[in-house]
């Protein structure tokens, strides 16, 4: 005997079979999100920062996660003469699929994967606090010739962020002012410092070993107040002698200055702009001690810099008369106004590929500096 069963009851009957095996809706009929870091994002890929650390500045991380699983850590304490340590292993992805855990050569360690980076989890596995956070930056590869610690101290300019003493306590005497913090820059053999009272520029030798031997460093002659030329006297006797530099690469790369007498700087990178925009021409700009008011202030208060452009021959002296000052509605990288004071600047001109009227101007020089009587 043949058992007819109607189409439609067939159809009913498999769907019922099959349906215990779908997710189920969440009870409040929100949408079922898949999406985790594990199946969404390409987090393969060397991760590195600085995390916390008791009794030093800060340890130098550096992770890196194989797309089978694989892992290698190593470790770095920002302390002069430090002996880094490594461990190799696997990694597992928790249920979660946004965290992973290392094995017992990585000490059992978690990490958060995000977009671009990862978070360093507490020892007991908890997630630290936003401002405790440590993060990993994920390192993107360059395009471009820039590899080296040489090469990166080039195409950054250098901004001191802290800096601690042998005992791990700030050296408050290196940021007497908010707006006028240290900022290294390196061209060549050549190491020039501007910030505090007066610039500091001189050769310097960076040797295999990381050490980073300045000469007799030449400093401009400007009476500022007390603290300003205080800190000026302070970071110049910190580079009398070699520092050991360590490079923390990633999109913003941090460098650490460790002194045999144990102190420790750490300084920010920002690409320079000949190394965004490529070669740039030099102009000399004058720049009166008041502002003026204009339209496009690119501060938003309604007061822009006055500026006229000067000349000078081979030999340094000023040739012909420059014009009238003008409002400059742009910035100067890396230059500050201090209101009161004229200065005449040697400025590098970028011009930006597609932008004919948006030229890019930085900082090159402070030739001439002048405190106006009101």
């Amino acid at each position: 005997m043949t058992l007819r069963i109607p189409g439609l009851l067939l159809v009913v009957t498999l769907l019922g079979a099959c349906s215990s095996e779908k997710p189920q809706p969440p009870p409040d009929g929100g949408v079922v999100d898949m999406h985790n870091s594990r199946n969404s994002l390409d987090w393969s890929g060397v991760y590195e920062g600085i995390v916390a650390c008791q009794d030093c500045p800060g340890t130098q991380m550096r992770l890196t996660l194989g797309q089978d699983g694989s892992f290698e850590l190593s470790r770095r304490a920002l302390v002069r003469g430090a002996a880094p340590s490594s461990a190799k292993g696997q990694f597992t992805w928790q249920p979660d699929g946004n965290t992973i855990v290392l094995d017992a050569n990585g000490g059992t360690q978690g990490f958060v994967v995000g977009e671009g980076r990862v978070i360093v989890l507490n020892s007991d596995g908890s997630r630290p606090d936003a401002a405790g956070a440590s993060l990993l930056r994920l390192e993107s590869l360059q395009a471009d010739a820039r590899t080296g610690l040489a090469g990166t101290l080039e195409a950054h300019r250098w901004t001191l962020s802290s800096a601690t003493d042998a005992d791990n306590k700030p050296l408050a005497s290196l940021f007497p002012s908010d707006d006028r913090p240290f900022v290294f820059s390196f061209a060549g053999s050549r190491l020039h410092v501007e910030g505090g009272c007066n610039g500091l520029r001189g050769g310097y030798q960076l040797g295999a070993d990381g050490l980073l031997t300045s000469g007799q460093l030449a400093s401009t002659q400007m009476a500022c107040d007390p603290p300003l030329m205080a800190a000026d006297k302070a970071l110049a006797g910190l580079l009398a002698a070699p520092v050991e530099l360590v490079l923390v690469a990633g999109p913003e790369p941090k460098l650490a200055m460790l002194a045999a007498s144990g102190e420790t700087l750490l300084l920010t990178g920002q690409l320079t702009p000949e190394a965004r925009f490529g070669q740039p021409t030099t102009v000399f700009l004058e720049v009166g001690p008041q502002r003026l008011a204009c339209e496009q202030s690119p501060s938003g208060d309604g007061l822009c810099l006055q500026v006229r452009e000067i000349t000078f021959d081979d030999k340094g002296l000023r040739v012909g008369s420059p014009g009238e000052f003008q409002a400059f509605s742009g910035t100067i990288e890396g230059y500050t106004h201090q209101t009161g004071t004229r200065n005449v600047l040697r400025v590098k001109r970028f011009q930006p590929a597609g932008t004919p009227d948006g030229a890019v101007f930085a900082l090159d020089l402070t030739v001439e500096s002048e405190t106006i009587a009101e």
